[in-house]
């Protein structure tokens, strides 16, 4: 009869010492106690000592039993598994309702003491004394209504009713009422207090120095300014070169295209202080604001913190840092006053995760632009599998091909990764002020898809690229699942025409990750990312879907992007006139509208290059105002509606092919802020 292993089941060979699947000795003197001492180690062994070096487990050798025996020998173990699991769970609910109704009475313990403490005269005045927190680079987006800066979405101090802030500790009753006693004076300091954390480290801004061609010095430097090297006519570089903080491997070159290794998240509680602003942090959208919270002042009492509503769209936090957990806690547990070091740690998270513009000192340009690039060294966006939406400007001014790029990006890790991306000539006049701001932000989704950046590179003119690679495309109709011919693909300075069969190829893409943006009239814009290193040749499948301009899509527009892009509106050549053929897409603009009442928009006009701008800016005012006149015909109050014409100045594609103009020649809607 064939022998069996005690301790793994498996059947024992002749001869040998040891079992061979599981390594348990053979033999020995165990008895069946023994064996059942084994399975209860097995099962629920002493934390910390491994399986191998618990006693029981030695004891229970592999016995060398029949194959009729074992059934006998494992199957009473199986009630005894059975209940310690049982009780395992029972153990856990328990805890579980234990920890929440313990958090709940220590939640409104504790605002109880606070409001006990605050009318104490030597408790009020202990707390009134502690080191005050700086108001830093918050925001003073109160400051029109008279109350204290609070950053990005977080309310300030002014009173919840009527939006004008007294003075900590005033009486916000008549002004014959008498003041109340410096406890609740000292209380009132120290609740508003609460709301401004202290500011987020940022390295004081030094004048850039040009690189040297010593790679440990230059890529130390936060700020580089080097005119005439061998990468570009004019290199402005912000933020040193060091992988976040964490440092690259031994010969790594940030710029072959490689990805970094898999790194920790930054913390937001070690941000290098002398890092420049926007990089080497974590960054949450603004519109990632689980609560809002004022002071509540009641005369002759202290001043208290309470919650102004509950962002219920902020569906979580940063998955790899937990950054905001303290808000998401304020939020989920919804205290109805809350205690102050519960909305200190909370607008502080807040503040030190805010979007940050990362500042590039341009300086003077060269005499002759003929190509201007943007790298960006990026780290962990991901806005297509958690599906946020990024809004990238300069300066201020949105940067529609930027935001396509960054919105087509899936990175995991963290990981790191060069990015480069064409700036179209129509918006290198905003490279003339003597620094540039980039700013990336996702301001309407809510969702906490936590990035970072490295460091920001613009180049003027750059020479021929150190890494490069190539890359083939095909371009499909989405639905049809057919060739689209004649379609335009971009990536970094290289564009190139779709044939018959829908395929294209580019060489000379610098290395990382390349974005290819395919565009084709009656289509919308998509862009996909392909990684590659120096020295490898890519393909990318590019699907575009037919534009869509029903009032159900311009919502999703408006949801997503803040505005909505309009070709169904036509206009007689050279002429602001209506055609009769716009009235479909004119209808879903009312449609629009209307699902808004009260709402104010901006119709804006754009047109393409062909023609002087002195013609195309009118042109576009005038047509965006035939628009308004449309509508208020059709009952929308015209205070509602705010025309304008930018002309040539904000194109969405590269006017140097026919696809790019088409797509530039069109009408756009936003809710106006």
């Amino acid at each position: 009869m064939a022998e069996i292993c005690r301790q793994c089941g498996s059947a024992l060979s002749e001869g040998n010492a040891f079992c061979t699947k599981c390594g348990a000795a053979v033999g020995g003197a165990a008895t069946e106690a023994a064996g059942v001492t084994a399975s209860s180690a097995t099962s629920g062994g002493a934390p910390g000592i491994p399986p191998s070096a618990s006693p029981a487990r030695a004891t229970a050798a592999a016995q060398p039993i029949s194959a009729g025996q074992r059934g006998a020998t494992i199957s009473p173990r199986i009630p005894k598994i059975a209940i310690v699991v049982v009780a395992m769970i029972v153990v856990v609910i328990v805890s579980a309702i234990a920890g929440v109704t313990y958090v709940a009475h220590r939640a409104r313990q504790k605002a109880a003491q606070i409001a006990a403490r605050a009318k104490t005269p030597q408790a009020a005045q202990d707390v009134a004394n502690k080191p005050a927190v700086g108001v830093g680079n918050a925001p003073n987006q109160n400051a029109q209504q008279g109350g204290s800066a609070a950053p990005n979405g977080v309310q300030g101090t002014g009173n919840a009713s009527s939006g004008s802030a007294p003075a900590p500790g005033s009486n916000s009753t008549s002004t014959g009422s008498p003041g109340p006693d410096a406890s609740i004076v000292a209380a009132s300091a120290a609740a508003n207090a609460a709301l401004v954390p202290p500011p987020a480290p940022n390295g004081v801004p030094i004048p850039p120095v040009p690189a040297t061609g010593d790679q440990a010095r230059d890529w130390a430097l936060q700020y580089e300014r080097t005119v005439g090297g061998p990468e570009a006519d004019l290199v402005v570089r912000t933020g040193d070169i060091n992988n976040l903080g964490f440092g690259w491997p031994q010969g790594f070159d940030p710029f072959s295209g490689q990805s970094t290794p898999s790194h920790p998240w930054p913390s937001i509680d070690q941000i290098p202080s002398q890092a420049a602003p926007g990089t080497d942090r974590i960054m949450l959208g603004t519109s990632v604001m689980p609560v809002s919270m004022v002071i509540q002042h009641t005369a002759g009492q202290a001043d208290q913190i309470v919650i102004d509503s509950v962002v219920k769209e902020a569906i979580q936090s940063d998955g790899y840092s937990r950054s905001l957990t303290d808000c998401f806690s304020i939020r989920d547990s919804k205290p109805a006053i809350v205690p102050p070091d519960w909305a200190t740690r909370c607008t502080r998270e807040r503040q030190l995760t805010a979007p940050a513009p990362i500042i590039l000192p341009v300086g003077e340009l060269p005499g002759n632009i003929q190509a201007v690039v943007l790298q960006i060294f990026a780290d962990d966006f991901q806005p297509i599998p958690m599906h946020s939406q990024f809004q990238v400007s300069l300066n201020g001014t949105r940067i529609p091909t930027f935001e396509h790029a960054i919105n087509s990006l899936d990175q995991t890790g963290p990981i790191g990764k060069l990015l480069t991306l064409k700036l179209l000539p129509e918006y290198w006049p905003l490279l003339k002020s003597d620094e540039v701001k980039l700013l990336i932000d996702d301001p309407t989704t809510h969702v906490g898809d936590g990035y970072a950046v490295d460091f920001v590179r613009i180049l003027v003119n750059p020479h021929q690229f150190k890494y490069q690679v190539s890359l083939t495309a095909t371009v499909t109709d989405a639905d049809k699942h057919t060739p689209i011919t004649g379609a335009t693909v971009n990536a970094a300075l290289e564009s190139a025409a779709t044939n018959r069969a829908g395929k294209c190829e580019l060489k000379g893409i610098p290395a990382g990750l390349v974005v290819a943006s395919a565009t084709a009239p009656g289509y919308d814009e998509n862009s996909v990312t392909v990684d590659l290193p120096a020295g490898k040749a890519g393909h990318a499948e590019i699907q575009l879907h037919k534009h869509q301009e029903s009032t159900a899509a311009l919502e999703k527009a408006i949801a997503q992007n803040g505005t909505a892009t309009i070709y169904g509106i036509h206009f007689d050549t050279d002429s602001s006139k209506l055609r009769p053929d716009s009235l479909p897409a004119l209808n879903a603009v009312l449609g629009l509208i209307n699902n808004h009442p009260g709402s104010h928009w901006i119709i804006a006009g754009h047109t393409d290059n062909q023609g002087s701008e002195a013609h195309n800016l009118p042109l576009s005012q005038a047509r965006a105002k035939s628009v308004v006149t449309w509508l208020t015909t059709h009952n929308v109050t015209a205070s509602q509606l705010v025309p304008q014409g930018f002309g040539t100045t904000r194109p969405v594609a590269d006017n140097a092919t026919a696809n790019g103009r088409a797509l530039n020649r069109r009408v756009e809607v936003a809710l106006a802020k």
